[in-house]
């Protein structure tokens, strides 16, 4: 994100370093197997029973299956007894017992392009993940001269900031959800095209920094809301009853969920204090945004400070990295069949009113560019990854006359 004006006191965005927290639970593998479109669930489910057996071997497996996609709560059934019987076919038992070695996790997802069946197979403290696309791939997109294409797909443009967007199940629909600086803004489709549907103005005692930031994140039904909305000093739960939301807000200086752990913003600036919960052995200090990356050796944290720096802690160890010096304050990553599994996209660095997003591996220390970059027609002002974790959230600020604009940005192999 660039900062479009400096206000004294403030930090003005610059690089941004993504600190990854040492995880349990260690991800070595990541993939993904178009299957061909289908009016039953067979392709899917024979594809993605075959990828968790390679995974867990043969054996009792626990299985827990949720779904936060379009699929109607009536068709989950017949998709977990078709899964539970691919799994038989290949050796693996579906139990519901809690004493057995394997726990497999799957995920009824989807992104702007695909329904993604998502597979997290937990042996121990190693998790292995395999995904699956029930849809057709893609139509071809021009192949830039790297190794992977970014492509973004406009979701929103209004004279209002926007802060983050992202994708509600409700029912067999989804919901877009807009996070404003003082409002709360849900959309639902109508002949392909997003209608508002229902605005809330949110509530809060304390006045907005000057530079807000604001996050979307998934809750549960079962925990009593379907999103929580976090901006500075103030948390509000969205709730879901009989196809409409309610919305209530609450002064609050809990810390957000970032990466896969929790982190304090500052609510009188436009960053994150460095305090983290769980904390490191060494805190990594105030930082603009942070991104959790998987790669074959196990996961790492980046996180990009206010200094400028990017900081990369590998098994609660920091280190720095090489081929950052372009990096503007943003950094997210994706999970992406590419390569190792994960990407890292990070704006451009400077000062310019056009903008881009480029995508990198990180096999080691140094950050090595594998697309070109993708040219914005305004400055990157906030990145989040989505929550399908194959896609990002990036909004961009267009100037003269000013305009926000949300983009939901994919990753396709070349």
């Amino acid at each position: 994100m660039r900062v479009q004006m400096r206000v004294a006191g403030y930090n003005p965005r610059q690089r941004m370093i993504s600190l990854r927290p040492p995880l349990l639970l260690m991800f070595a593998l990541v993939f993904l197997v178009p299957a061909q479109a289908s009016s039953s669930w067979d392709n899917p489910s024979d594809e993605l029973a075959k990828q968790i057996a390679a995974i867990a071997g043969p054996g009792p497996a626990k299985l827990i299956l949720k779904n936060r996609s379009s699929i109607t709560t009536e068709q989950v059934p017949a998709i977990r007894r078709t899964l539970e019987r691919d799994l038989h076919s290949y050796g693996v038992i579906a139990s519901s017992s809690a004493e057995v070695a394997s726990v497999i996790r799957v995920t009824l997802s989807q992104n702007l392009q695909h329904e993604l069946w998502i597979a997290e197979v937990q042996q121990g403290t190693q998790v292995k993940v395999a995904m699956v696309s029930t849809d057709p791939p893609a139509a071809a997109t021009p192949a830039s001269s790297a190794g992977v294409t970014l492509r973004k797909t406009l979701l929103l443009a209004q004279e209002m900031p926007i802060l983050d967007v992202d994708f509600v199940p409700v029912g067999n629909e989804r919901r877009m959800v807009i996070l404003e600086p003082e409002r709360i803004t849900t959309y639902r489709q109508n002949t392909g095209t997003w209608v508002k549907d229902q605005s809330f103005e949110i509530v809060h005692s304390r006045p907005l920094p000057r530079d807000p930031r604001g996050r979307i994140v998934l809750g549960t039904s079962a925990a009593g809301s379907l999103f929580d909305a976090y901006l500075p000093g103030v948390v509000c739960a969205g709730s879901e009853s009989n196809g409409q939301f309610a919305l209530s807000c609450t002064d609050s200086d809990d810390p957000w969920p970032i990466v896969s752990r929790r982190a304090f913003y500052n609510t009188a600036r436009n960053y994150f204090t460095g305090v983290l919960v769980p904390a490191y052995s060494t805190q990594p200090g105030p930082f603009y945004s942070a991104a959790e990356y998987l790669r074959s050796g196990g996961p790492v944290t980046l996180f990009s400070k206010t200094t400028g720096q990017v900081v990369l802690y590998d098994k609660d160890v920091a280190r720095n990295i090489a081929g950052t010096r372009d990096w503007g304050s943003d950094i997210v990553s994706v999970h992406s069949p590419c390569g190792e599994g994960s990407l890292l996209l990070a704006s451009a660095s400077g000062a310019a009113p056009t903008d881009s997003i480029r995508a990198y591996e990180i096999p080691g220390r140094e950050a090595l560019p594998v697309s070109g970059p993708m040219p914005l027609d305004g400055s990157v002002m906030t990145m989040w990854r989505a929550n399908d974790n194959v896609t990002a959230t990036v909004v961009i600020r267009k100037q003269q006359p000013v305009q926000y604009e949300a983009y939901n940005v994919s990753a396709l192999c070349n």
